[in-house]
């Protein structure tokens, strides 16, 4: 037997072997690796530590600060409620003139808040000025519980704004509460075809136009 025979390594431990060689550089690169990774934790952990540590201060910072407004933002709630809750209000037998108030004034009115306060302005507007307290009733939402109560606190200076009928544009005359688009249309036609209307007596013969109709339109319009 040559010494060749002792070195022949049959095909099947040839592959056993190349096996193991392939496992041991796995295991030694994997070694190697958890080696570095423990390395790089090692440096690494303390500086996560002090950037989470900044992180937290920051918060507690920002806590901090937002509770300051906070509180500021509900003193002013509670101060403005307080305001709201101690609005002064009209004693018994005090008065305002309606045509001259702002919705400052009729807020004082016991039963009258901001609401309808606007809407008694923004109604007196629409109208021209009101002629009598009873109109008070045509505003939304006014029932007659509601206008019991706040007519005793209320006095009036008829002082009312007039439609020029010859002259007024279909605009004009149809934002009138007491006129509005049919009977607008009826005063421009009749302007057109007929010419300058005198007075409410020509109104007075359409069947547009009833007696309740003309009576309350009297303040509001101006044939010159």
């Amino acid at each position: 037997m040559s010494w060749k025979d002792y070195l022949y390594i049959h095909k099947g431990d040839r592959i056993a072997i190349i096996l193991l060689l392939i496992l041991i550089v796995i295991s030694g690169g994997i070694y190697i690796l958890v080696s570095i990774q423990k390395e790089n934790d090692k440096t690494i952990c303390p500086e996560s530590e002090r950037e989470f540590e900044a992180f937290i201060e920051k918060l507690k910072d920002r806590d901090s600060t937002n509770s300051y407004p906070q509180e500021n933002h509900i003193q002013k709630d509670s101060t403005h409620y307080t305001e709201y809750a101690h609005q002064e209000k009209l004693k018994t037998g005090e008065t305002i003139e309606i045509n001259s108030s702002d919705t400052t004034d009729l807020k004082k009115i016991p039963g009258i808040g901001s609401a309808f306060s606007n809407r008694i302005v923004k109604y007196r507007n629409l109208l021209g000025g009101y002629n009598n307290l009873n109109q008070l009733k045509e505003v939304w939402g006014m029932d007659d519980d509601l206008f019991n109560k706040i007519i005793p606190y209320l006095k009036i200076t008829p002082n009312t704004k007039k439609i020029k009928v010859n002259t007024a544009s279909f605009e004009e005359l149809n934002k009138h509460p007491y006129i509005k688009y049919k009977r607008a249309k009826i005063i421009i036609d009749i302007r057109e075809r007929k010419g300058k209307i005198e007075s409410l007596d020509r109104l007075s013969l359409l069947e547009e136009f009833t007696e309740a109709d003309i009576k309350r339109l009297t303040p509001y319009l101006s044939f010159y």
